[in-house]
């Protein structure tokens, strides 16, 4: 009796996961179908910058290596910028003290390139998801920075922030501090402005 009543949990658990796999592949069809939706308004003229869209979406592999060329290409040019030119003073020209910036400006060209050709921001919440991962990358980069340094791919690291010349340390802490700052400031302002939206929609639903 036991092994028949293990074999026929066994069975229905199997049953559920196939169902569950069932939903999340009905689940990303039916979000590809509203995204191609989404661009294509029979009725309504599509601008230049909604084409591109499409014509992204539809091109799944070329939309790959555009976004792969757009990475590439804004941290070549970034650190190019920040290393190779006299936009910072010489001794603030080592990786150990512009890394924080670079990271985030490196981050920063490539989330507004997904937020403009490649996705929207529909609102105040996809404003809220564009300055969220600053929040992560900032807070927990700035603690590992501070303690541990940073380990790159051929084992070369950036030293701990407590290891270096406290004469130019407070350049990478400030950067860290506001990107951190400006993306809660976002934060708060679309949260707010979310809350007030809500009220003066119930407001209008109880007149009625």
């Amino acid at each position: 009796m036991i092994k028949l009543l293990s074999l026929y949990l066994l069975k229905r658990k199997q049953n559920i996961n196939l169902f569950e796999q069932s939903k999340k592949r009905m689940k990303k069809k039916v979000t590809a179908q509203s995204k191609s939706k989404k661009y294509h308004k029979p009725n309504q003229k599509m601008s230049w910058l909604d084409k591109v869209k499409l014509w992204l979406l539809q091109h799944s592999k070329i939309a790959f290596l555009l976004d792969s060329s757009i990475f590439f290409l804004s941290a070549c040019g970034i650190i190019y910028l920040l290393l190779g030119t006299t936009l910072l003073p010489k001794q603030y020209q080592n990786l150990n003290y512009v890394f924080p910036l670079y990271m985030n400006l490196v981050f920063l060209v490539n989330i507004l390139y997904q937020g403009i050709f490649r996705d929207n921001f529909d609102g105040m919440t996809r404003v809220q998801d564009f300055a969220n991962p600053f929040l992560y990358l900032n807070g927990v980069g700035f603690l590992f920075h501070l303690f541990f340094g940073i380990m790159g791919r051929n084992r070369k690291s950036i030293p701990p922030l407590l290891t270096v010349d406290r004469r130019y340390i407070w350049f990478p802490i400030l950067t860290y501090v506001v990107f951190f700052l400006v993306a809660m400031l976002i934060i708060l302002i679309s949260k707010h402005l979310d809350n007030k939206k809500r009220e003066e929609e119930n407001g209008e639903n109880l007149l009625k």
